[in-house]
Formats: structure tokens, C-alpha cells, sequence
């Protein structure tokens, strides 16, 4: 016996077995109920995703001697003939192979004759994209009057490469790809019926594989079971369909969030020694910072195609992780898969790629700068001043950003205080008041080290220091700047160490109390922030009298 792999034994026989396209079966059972049969369909669609299917169905039902609930019955003489094929009065015509002029005039000449045995006389032109112009053309007077015997069927995955006067003339029905849900409760019906011992997390794994074609799925799960019949693992289904364990994306994000460039170099050489397709590495990391994103933004849900394991770890990730860091991260990935392809060598490409991920800035936004402002005691002439220099990076102000900033040359006003000037050096024997009173130079130091750093340790406060522990206090609305100290404690010992000239370990606490902790020497004014974040220069200092 012939053997049927799974896409061809359990290809859909009547419109209630077709999968996700409920859409297109309702519509054209009710045409054949009422019986309004177009003379033109046109169905487009991705691949594997039911179109011949269809076609075939719609020709069984139209051609059955007794329908059942505007199904075919595939049990007459004309539905057993047109599922096998061999019908005289229904023709498949693959569109790649007859795209000439010359097999539209003999499809022509055929449709003046009667069906033999049938009601109606169908054609079925799968890849009708494929046809040339002159066949176009040719077969245009034909669809616009086609005799009353006479039914058009045309399949294709790129409508676009139709003529409009032959769109025209079609009533189109768009197929969706099919949802993972779906095609997991399929797969799951064959295994069933296969009598087979395999999890549903492999078949999850399988449908989020096959892309929304069932027939690829259907196809996967053939290899599957041909490379064992009994159960499986789950490691041995990723190596054999090429699949990159989700391991190695989580190992990437965090390395990532830490900045561990070393880790990253690691995982760009882990992928290359086990063989693993960089495209697919990259679109599986976009695909998980994606799901990191709805995560952050509105928590698991159903509707993600996720096993219960990744759920978890996925929630517990994402609380790390900022929504605008992770669209930035999304964006240069997007990029990177674009050009990726046309690199000659990839590995280097996906190691830049990583490495400029990893070496990237948390997003501080506009709000949070101005948060910062909001408690600085500077008149407030100057405030409007400067206000009016960040006007211009507001969507809709129709000032000309060259008459008051540009990204290198900025104009500031500054007051002139003696903290400015002052470098003293600290006591051997530090004390708190002697760091609250000088944290406006521990700020400016650091300043001059790391920018980033510092500009989130200008929202803590130095409040205690005791045996080589200082502790910082933040805010609630400071709770952004108070994770990526917490995040970069290591580095934030190292400078502020640096700075006093002895080892400090730093204990960022976030404080019940909802005020402001930015001590006022540490204030900076919008113009010294927009510097930090545009990467200006003061080009001008003028002092500004009276308050």
C-alpha cells in the first residue's frame, strides 16, 4: 500500500473540516444554499493554508449528486472522482507549468462544450499569478462571459501579480495564516488518531515552526514520527526541525540588561559551533524581546503561544526590563535581520550586533529629565529660558531647531556659585555631613567618568555611612533611576571609590517617603541634561543677575 504522509491523509473532504477560515466556508456555503455561484472565485492566500483544498471542496459541493448540509457528500460517483482526481468535468491546472497563450486558446476552445456527467464545468488554476500577460489577455473575454456551465476557479500566493481587469472579474477571498491554538488542536487530532505519544509542548513547537501553514505543520509532525515512534524529547524534536532552544535567547537578553559583552561574544560562538541559522537566531531574539514587550506591557495572557515553563520565566524577566529600552532593542534588530543577508560574513555582523545591544544606555525619557528640574532653586527666568531650548524636541512646534540648539552647539545660561569651584580634597576620615555637603562634586566627578551613572545617582541622597557602606535613598518617583543603580552597583562602587579616594560599597534604598531625595547641590540645570543626552557643547556662559 501507498504510503500518505499526514498533509495528504487528512486534507480536509468538506468545508466544516477546513481549519481558521470560517470566514471563506460560511460565505459560500450561504452562495450555494441561495444559490449565488459566481462564475469567477479568486483565492489568495500564504501557503499550506487550505486554498486547493477549498477549491476542491466547492467543486465537490457544486458537482454532488447529494449534498448534505451544502457539503459534499464524497460518496457519489462525482465526489469519489474529483477527490481522486480523474473527473472529466473538473480540470487542475498548475499555472507555472501552463502560463502560455497557446494552453489558454485550448482551455478556450474546452469550455464551449457541456460537462459530461456534471452540473457545472470547473477549472482550477493554482499559481494563476504565473500566467503571462498574452495569456492574461486571452483568457480575459472568457472570465468576463464564460458560458453557464462554466466555473473558474483561481489559487494564488501573490495577487498583486494579477492584472486589475482580471481582480475585477473574480470574486477574492482572502485566507488567513492559521493561528498556533488552531493548528495545535489539529495536530493534536492526528496524533490522536495515529495512535502517537507526544506532548503538546512539541506540538506547540511544531506550530509556532510552521509559520501559519498547517501544511507545514502537518509535515513536521511527519518527520517527527518518522525520526521516532515513540516519545520523542523535546530536544531531540529541536534539533531534528532546527529549532534554537529559548534557552539561548534568555542567556542573550540578560547578558544584555547587564552589559556582559563577554557572555555575548560567547553566545555568537555558541551559535556558529552548533551550526545554527544566524537569520533564524535573529528573528528568534526580535520574536523574544517581543513577547518580553507584552509581557512588560500587559502581563500573560492567553492568547500567547507560550508553554507554562516560559510563561513564568518570561514574567519574571520582564520585570527587569523598561518598555522603550526593549522597543529600541526591537528596532536594531529589525535592522540587522534587513542587512544581515547581504554580509559576507555573518558571524562578525551578529557579534556587532550584540555588542552594540549590550553596550547600549538605559532610555531615560523627557519626563524623568524634567522631574529632575522640577525641584532645582534657579529663578525662574532662566527655567523659561531654557524650557523654551527643549520646545523644540516637542512633536508640532514649528520653531527652526538651528536658530535655538543644534546637536553639537548649545547655548546656556548658568549662575555661578562657589560649589562650582570648589575642589577641595576629602578628609582621610569621611563622614556623612562631609559627603552630603560635597555631593555636588562626587556628582560632577563622576559626571566626567560616566555621564549615564551619573545621571541617575543625581536622583538618590547620601543619607548614611558607616563602616565603608553608603547607603543612597530614592524616591518612589524615582524608581526608575533607583533599578539601574541597583543594576550597576559594581560599577557605581568602583567610581564613587575613585572619587573619595577610598573603597565604598553603595546600599540604593528606595525611601517611603514620596518627596524628592536629590540633594540641591546635585541639581542640573535642562541645559546640562539636554548636553548629556545629545552629546552638545556649551559654546557660550553667561551669568545671569538677581533672582
Amino acid at each position: 500500500m501507498v504510503y500518505l504522509n499526514f498533509a495528504r491523509k487528512y486534507r480536509p473532504q468538506n468545508f466544516d473540516e477546513i481549519v481558521g477560515q470560517d470566514h471563506i466556508c460560511i460565505t459560500l456555503k450561504n452562495a450555494i444554499k441561495n444559490n449565488r455561484i459566481g462564475h469567477a472565485f479568486l483565492f489568495t492566500g500564504s501557503r499550506g493554508i487550505g486554498k486547493t483544498s477549498t477549491a476542491r471542496i466547492l467543486a465537490k459541493t457544486l458537482n454532488c449528486k447529494s449534498p448534505r448540509e451544502y457539503n459534499p457528500c464524497n460518496e457519489c460517483t462525482n465526489c469519489i472522482e474529483i477527490t481522486e482526481g480523474r473527473s472529466l468535468d473538473v480540470f487542475e491546472i498548475d499555472g507555472a507549468s501552463n502560463r502560455g497563450i497557446d494552453q489558454v486558446r485550448d482551455l478556450r476552445e474546452s469550455v464551449r462544450y457541456p460537462p459530461t456527467n456534471s452540473k457545472y464545468k470547473i477549472y482550477i488554476i493554482d499559481e494563476v499569478h504565473m500566467l503571462t500577460k498574452e495569456a492574461f489577455n486571452a483568457l480575459l473575454k472568457t472570465i468576463e462571459e464564460p458560458p453557464p456551465h462554466v466555473v473558474f476557479i483561481f489559487a494564488t500566493t501573490e495577487p498583486t501579480k494579477i492584472p486589475a481587469t482580471i481582480l475585477s472579474r473574480c470574486l477574492r477571498f482572502d485566507f488567513h495564516r492559521i493561528p498556533v491554538q488552531l493548528m495545535v488542536e489539529q495536530l493534536k487530532k492526528i496524533v490522536k488518531e495515529e495512535m502517537l505519544n507526544i506532548d503538546d509542548d512539541i506540538l506547540l513547537l511544531i506550530a509556532k515552526k510552521a509559520d501559519g501553514s498547517l501544511r507545514d505543520a502537518e509535515s513536521l509532525l511527519d518527520q517527527v514520527v518518522s525520526f521516532s515512534n515513540k516519545s520523542p524529547s523535546i530536544v531531540e524534536v529541536q534539533k531534528i526541525l532546527g529549532i534554537i532552544d529559548s534557552s539561548y535567547f534568555f542567556k542573550a537578553s540578560k547578558a544584555i540588561l547587564y552589559n556582559n559583552l563577554s557572555q555575548l561574544v560567547k553566545i555568537v560562538d555558541e551559535v556558529y559551533q552548533m551550526g545554527l541559522n544566524v537569520n533564524e537566531f535573529l528573528n528568534g531574539l526580535a520574536d523574544h524581546f517581543r513577547t518580553l514587550l507584552a509581557v512588560n506591557l500587559s502581563g500573560i495572557n492567553e492568547a500567547m503561544d507560550l508553554p507554562q515553563n516560559l510563561k513564568e520565566q518570561y514574567l519574571e524577566e520582564s520585570k527587569f526590563w523598561e518598555a522603550a529600552d526593549l522597543i529600541r532593542i526591537m528596532k536594531i534588530l529589525s535592522e540587522s535581520i534587513a542587512q544581515i543577508k547581504s554580509m559576507e560574513n555573518q558571524k562578525t555582523y551578529l557579534e556587532l550586533t550584540l555588542l552594540k545591544l549590550g553596550l547600549m544606555d538605559k532610555t531615560v525619557s523627557i519626563t524623568e529629565l524634567l522631574k529632575t528640574i522640577s525641584g532645582a532653586k534657579i529663578p525662574s527666568s532662566l527655567i523659561k529660558t531654557e524650557e523654551k531650548t527643549l520646545d523644540i524636541f516637542e512633536p508640532g512646534n514649528k520653531a527652526e531647531p538651528k536658530k535655538s540648539v543644534s546637536k553639537k552647539r548649545i547655548t546656556e545660561n548658568v549662575i555661578t556659585t562657589n560649589s562650582e569651584k570648589d575642589e577641595k580634597i576629602f578628609k582621610d576620615g569621611i563622614t556623612i555631613k562631609e559627603i552630603v555637603e560635597k555631593w555636588h562634586i562626587v556628582i560632577e566627578r563622576i559626571h566626567e567618568k560616566n555621564p549615564s551613572i551619573a545621571n541617575f545617582l543625581e536622583h538618590g541622597k547620601p543619607v548614611k555611612f558607616e563602616n565603608g557602606i553608603l547607603e543612597i535613598h530614592f524616591s518612589k518617583d524615582s524608581e526608575f533611576h533607583f533599578k539601574n543603580i541597583k543594576q550597576r552597583r559594581e560599577s557605581v562602587e568602583k567610581i564613587i571609590s575613585q572619587v573619595l579616594s577610598k573603597e565604598v560599597r553603595v546600599k540604593p534604598i528606595m525611601s517611603k517617603d514620596t518627596t524628592s531625595t536629590v540633594p540641591d547641590g546635585a541639581k542640573k540645570s535642562i541645559t546640562n541634561i539636554v548636553m548629556d543626552v545629545f552629546d552638545g557643547e556649551i559654546i557660550e556662559k553667561r551669568e545671569v543677575k538677581g533672582g
